[in-house]
């Protein structure tokens, strides 16, 4: 079985349960897109599209928004006992993908350097819960 972006980079997860598992999955999904995001950002026409762009700035709120609501990043990271922040430079150093908030700048020309379908399926927030 393949490993999730997020278990692959954060080793055993703190507390392993169905709630966990379900959760690491969002997370998971969150960064597959948001690789896939950054590298469709690339292209000036996409850029251009409202949908794309509106999409992109939510996603990257999601990960820095304070919010503790339930589904919110620093709420699934408190789930699994590991650091927002941390989780957030493991992340961006790991994938090469700027996670950082949005500064009204033209985005930066970081790009993913792995394809999201070629990422595995399983594990990766674990990775994280561990190493924290």
């Amino acid at each position: 079985m393949n490993k999730s972006v997020v278990s692959e980079l954060m080793h055993e997860p703190a507390v392993d349960n169905n709630d966990t598992h379900l959760w690491m999955a969002v997370m998971d999904r969150a960064v597959r897109d948001l690789v896939a995001l950054e590298r469709y950002r690339q292209d000036p026409a996409v850029m251009e599209d409202p949908v794309f762009r509106y999409d992109y700035r939510t996603l990257r709120k999601w990960f820095h928004s304070s919010s503790m609501e339930p589904g919110s990043f620093n709420w699934i990271c408190s789930l699994v006992n590991i650091d927002p922040k941390w989780a957030l430079n493991r992340l961006e150093e790991r994938l090469k993908v700027c996670i950082g908030p949005s500064s009204g700048k033209k985005p930066s020309a970081r790009v993913a350097l792995h394809d999201p379908e070629d990422l595995d399926d399983e594990d990766d927030l674990d990775a994280i819960a561990a190493a924290a």
